[in-house]
């Protein structure tokens, strides 16, 4: 079911997040002058003041006003804390901040207040998570998060989890707010999870009803451990995003079932002492994802998961420690939708912990790419799949879905023609016309990574075809050569136990944009042999054999197709290369380089609607051959 919040889900929760005094869809009134100073001064005229301001009827002061009203309130809530864990005064006093924080990202719609908000909320909640009013703080908090997620899914999982937790009070203040929560999920039943979906949340709800009455029983009034949540400070006095590397951590969902999650690393000789962490960059989809750091140099790192803290509100997580690297330009905090709920940085000894907030368990495999040295997280809440490891027998095969890839788009135009014939444009409209053949001819789902003249990084490619569960993935791409000399066909697949010739290398340095700096060099056979390295530790091996077959087919259909009209191409076979977009497939994968576009009578060829018809019928008859169990 798409969960993202459409207009009428937008009315309807709002109607329903206003009936249970949560405010989400309040009519926004201007911002007044500044009004004048409180008659009490100091610490507590900022708490009258802000309680003020905290009904709805009030008029807000000016921006700035509020924004420096809630930043005194934090620091002296937390001037208050001392070293307990528990402090209701201090808990009291952030959410009273965070209530102004909401009204201004209502009234502004500046989702740095509703971010700033979500923050406020769960210190709160975190400082007196058993106080009264923390069963608001947490309601507020799940309103807040869907919204920032434009998705209503995630607001309906959150608040059934503050339902559960707090039911069985008998505080007057909870059970009205119990009240209130259940009100706003009867408005959200639309996008209540359905199946093993809703199971699951059911019993993680029963879960965390039970280890929340726990913790309700332990006493917490006391000095900060070793082992201290995630609001506790690190030993230099920034956030330390997560428990000790000497906490006790269980692994959460499908880690703890054994053998199913992957971490593959450099090899120690290469990696080195410090390097700057440059880019962050979540794809994030219903179900799926993908996370990639990109790092001036390689480094070392290590992988872990958390399971769920009712306490400080945070569900699945899994953190990278970046050994030696520093923040250069990247966001602290990245809120996105999908399975990754958010991306946190924080300090971590001498280099960063990356923290990627889930909304679900979820599989993960975690690989590296050289040049540029990037970190890749791929995240699944389903489990690996079986792959048939000897697809050559003649049986039918099960093709649900197909993706296909036009290579490059947008500001990367590809290879180009003599005459300034694009790739890009070429491989699109060769990718639109097989996707309605796919489809009619049959009956295959097809997406493509691209849909028009945008660029899609190529580690989206396969994140995306990851997550719609492909069971064949195809990259289109048009080959070029200096001299252009060289035409016909050929197909690549990456086999990690074998060695790339000569020729499929100046493939890869073009379609894997590798430049090499001045000054520089790059040795290929290196890169090859880290790349097989990684795909060894992936068990691509498991996807080669489907890979060379679909290949082998894709490449005699296209053979077929093409020598009709055009005679006999020249047939280059099928090679292996580490192409970057082929590497973390989890179906059968091929790039197709359909002809030379350097070479004046392929591109003329390529500049044909005929020729690219009969590109697209090859793709189709191959997807048919492999699904009909064709050798």
């Amino acid at each position: 079911m798409a969960a993202r919040l459409s207009h009428v889900a937008q009315v309807v929760l709002g109607a329903a997040f206003a009936a249970a005094g949560l405010g989400a869809c309040s009519r926004p009134e201007p911002h007044a002058d500044p009004a004048p100073s409180a008659s009490t001064s100091g610490e507590e005229g900022d708490r009258e003041r802000a309680a003020s301001l905290e009904s709805e009827k009030t008029t807000l002061p000016s921006r700035a006003e509020v924004v420096a009203l809630t930043d005194r309130l934090a620091i002296a809530a937390e001037r208050s804390v001392g070293a307990r864990i528990v402090s209701p005064e201090a808990a009291e006093l952030t959410s009273l901040a965070a209530k102004l924080r909401e009204r201004l990202w209502r009234h502004d719609g500046v989702p740095s207040d509703a971010r700033e908000a979500t923050e406020l909320y769960r210190v709160a909640v975190d400082r007196a998570p058993s106080a009264p009013f923390a069963c608001d703080a947490e309601a507020r908090l799940a309103v807040l998060s869907g919204e920032l997620a434009r998705d209503a899914e995630v607001s309906y999982r959150a608040l059934y989890l503050v339902r559960a937790r707090h039911a069985p009070s008998e505080v007057e203040a909870v059970k009205k707010c119990v009240a209130r929560v259940a009100t706003l999920l009867g408005a959200a039943a639309a996008f209540r999870p359905t199946g093993a979906d809703w199971v699951l949340l059911e019993e993680r709800g029963r879960n965390e009803a039970a280890t929340f009455a726990a913790e309700k029983a332990k006493p917490r009034d006391r000095e900060p451990s070793s082992t201290a949540t995630e609001s506790a400070r690190a030993p230099d006095g920034s956030e330390a995003l997560l428990p000790s590397a000497s906490a006790a951590v269980p692994p959460f969902g499908p880690a703890a079932q054994g053998g199913l999650d992957v971490v593959v690393k450099p090899d120690a000789s290469v990696v080195k002492s410090r390097a700057d962490l440059t880019r962050l960059e979540p794809y994030s989809w219903q179900g799926g994802g993908r996370l990639v750091l990109t790092l001036s140099a390689p480094l070392a790192f290590d992988v872990g998961v958390l399971a769920p803290d009712a306490s400080a509100q945070r569900g699945h997580r899994i953190y990278l420690d970046l050994a030696g690297a520093k923040q250069v330009g990247v966001s602290p905090e990245v809120s996105t939708t999908g399975l990754i709920g958010g991306v946190r940085l924080g300090k971590r000894g001498d280099g960063v912990r990356v923290v990627i907030d889930l909304v679900d368990a979820a599989h993960h495999r975690v690989f590296y790419l050289p040049d540029p040295f990037r970190v890749v997280v791929d995240l699944s809440t389903r489990p690996p799949v079986a792959v048939d490891a000897t697809p050559q027998r003649s049986l039918a095969r099960t093709v649900r879905r197909v993706v296909l890839d036009p290579g490059h788009g947008g500001m990367d135009a590809g290879a180009q023609g003599p005459t300034g014939l694009r790739e890009k444009d070429v491989v699109l409209d060769v990718a639109h016309r097989a996707a309605p053949a796919l489809a009619h001819e049959l009956g295959v789902e097809t997406m493509l990574t691209r849909d028009g003249d945008a660029y899609v990084p190529l580690e989206e490619r396969t994140a995306r075809a990851n997550a719609f569960h492909a069971d064949l993935f195809v990259s289109i791409h048009c080959n070029a050569t200096e001299d252009g000399n060289a035409k016909g066909l050929e197909v690549y697949i990456l086999d990690p136990s074998r060695e790339t010739d000569a020729v499929a290398r100046r493939s890869v340095m073009r379609e894997n944009h590798l430049v090499v700096e001045r000054g520089k060099s790059l040795d290929i056979r290196v890169l090859d042999a880290q790349i097989a390295s990684v795909a060894s530790g992936l068990n691509a091996s498991a996807t080669t054999e489907g890979s060379r077959l679909f290949a082998q087919l894709l490449r005699r259909s296209a053979v077929s197709s093409l020598s009709q009209r055009y005679g006999q191409p020249h047939d280059h076979g099928v090679k292996t290369a580490a192409f970057f977009v082929l590497l973390g497939a989890e179906m059968p994968a091929t790039l197709f380089e359909t002809a030379f576009i350097s070479n004046p009578e392929d591109e003329a060829r390529l500049g044909t609607a005929d020729f690219r018809q009969k590109l697209a019928d090859s793709i189709v008859n191959s997807v048919r051959a492999y699904r009909d169990g064709m050798k």
